[in-house]
């Protein structure tokens, strides 16, 4: 045990690799990383490719247990979250660079930001969390004996689960061919020949007239397309990856959908 410390900390001190760390974000969940690990992180954050990063401790940092970034609505900032002594707290909407220096003074030096900053949060609530993504998955796979299979399988009680959870509900729609999966820098035809796929059987006319061709715009061409239609629009899942994920959507159900989404 004392071989291991004193090698962890010469790892610490001589080349800032922190062994007894631990990182998670949806590409990475394991003890050890370098600190430019935090600043690469981040920056795939702001980049729009993952949506979250956690830090913790080998032990409490000031009561500190872990501290986490997830990206704000803005999306240009990120909020930050911490868990200390049993409690919840918050400091949104920090720039990007605050983020950062944040994140390596925690590490680096073990302090915390000012506590006058911090805005106390309620714990979530797993069983909220449970009948909010039931009732997305309802909307956006149908009310069958397949969804509900489903549903049995993906029970999430936590915003971690919940974000396993949302890409499982995602390959499900692929799957159902509910939504179909578009490059993000995809151009216009091959566009309008997947969503063409998705509409068959609605009824629903495209006129390609008012689309642009500028390639990758897949928000503009969905919010053109709807704008043609009464009763269905089309909506876009970021997944935070080369790929956005494309799908029909009742009209009457938007507003809900995304007040779901937006609480998962």
């Amino acid at each position: 045990m004392r071989d291991r410390s004193f090698n962890s900390w010469m790892q610490r001190v001589l080349f800032q690799n922190y062994e007894d760390w631990h990182m998670k974000e949806p590409n990475y969940n394991r003890n050890g990383f370098h600190i430019i690990g935090i600043d690469n992180t981040l920056k795939a954050m702001q980049d729009g490719y993952i949506p979250y990063m956690e830090l913790t401790p080998p032990q409490a940092i000031q009561g500190c247990t872990r501290m986490k970034v997830t990206v704000n609505k803005k999306k240009d900032c990120v909020d930050l979250h911490l868990d200390v002594d049993g409690r919840f707290y918050m400091i949104p909407a920090l720039g990007y660079p605050e983020a950062v220096q944040i994140l390596r003074n925690f590490v680096r030096s073990l302090k915390l930001p000012e506590a006058s900053r911090y805005i106390e949060v309620q714990r979530v609530d797993g069983k909220a969390i449970r009948a909010d993504f039931r009732d997305l998955a309802l909307l956006l796979l149908g009310d069958s004996e397949r969804t509900k299979r489903f549903l049995k399988k993906h029970k999430p009680d936590s915003l971690e689960a919940a974000e396993e959870a949302r890409n499982a509900l995602y390959e499900e729609m692929l799957e159902q061919r509910r939504a179909v999966e578009l490059e993000w820098k995809c151009d216009k035809e091959s566009f309008l020949t997947l969503v063409e796929k998705l509409c068959k059987g609605y009824q629903l006319v495209i006129r390609e007239d008012g689309l642009h061709d500028a390639p990758g715009d897949i928000e503009g061409w969905c919010r053109e397309l709807s704008a043609q239609w009464s009763d269905y629009c089309l909506a876009e899942l970021d997944m935070f990856s080369e790929t956005h994920g494309v799908f029909l959507l009742k009209r009457e159900h938007c507003d809900k959908a995304v007040r779901l989404a937006e609480k998962l």
